[in-house]
């Protein structure tokens, strides 16, 4: 999913901090739950403990026995919760927050398969904040040829937050899945 699905282009062209709406607020935590509903609302672990607790106290068993089960439950949710809030977070202050620039792409490691076609790609950027502090990450892109076509170009437009390293997203029109992985800084 791209931090910049919810709103429309000429919204970070904006100087920040920009206003967020509150409709954007909701359709990112719904577009959160839904990418992986299996590990949010699906959750093997979550589903029994609440099927134990209602069969607990539908048995009308002591309370200290379907207490023990309900406090798992609540502690599951929690952890869930608190992840949710944390991407959620990062999003939002991408939105709000973070600066337009381009990334310059310096290396494309490729993953080949055993044919020797490129099956994705990870891609390091250089990511020149100010004119004193770059960061530096990498993208896996899981499509071969949209990796090519990236690294060709030698550039790619990005937001990222200038005092927080590693949080950043690319905005550009990419086809394929991306994961972002954090290298370090130089200042």
């Amino acid at each position: 999913m791209q931090v910049t699905e919810q709103i429309d282009h000429t919204y970070l062209q904006q100087t920040p901090p920009r206003p967020l709406p509150y409709m954007v607020v909701l359709r990112l935590f719904g577009k959160h739950i839904l990418t992986r509903p299996i590990t949010t609302i699906f959750n093997p672990w979550l589903i029994v403990n609440l099927l134990g607790v209602i069969i607990l106290i539908v048995l009308e068993l002591h309370v200290i026995i379907w207490l023990i089960p309900l406090a798992l439950l609540v502690a599951q949710i929690c952890f869930h919760s608190y992840h949710l809030k944390r991407h959620i977070t990062v999003d939002i202050d991408l939105l709000r927050k973070g600066i337009v620039i381009r990334a310059h792409i310096l290396k494309l490691r490729a993953h080949r398969t055993l044919t020797g076609e490129i099956n994705g790609a990870l891609l390091d950027c250089a990511i020149p904040v100010t004119a004193h502090r770059t960061h530096i990450g990498s993208i896996w892109i899981a499509d071969g040829g949209e990796a090519l076509r990236l690294a060709h170009k030698g550039r790619v437009e990005v937001v990222c937050l200038p005092k927080s390293p590693g949080t950043w997203r690319v905005i550009e029109e990419i086809q394929s899945e991306v994961r972002y992985a954090r290298m370090g800084t130089n200042t």
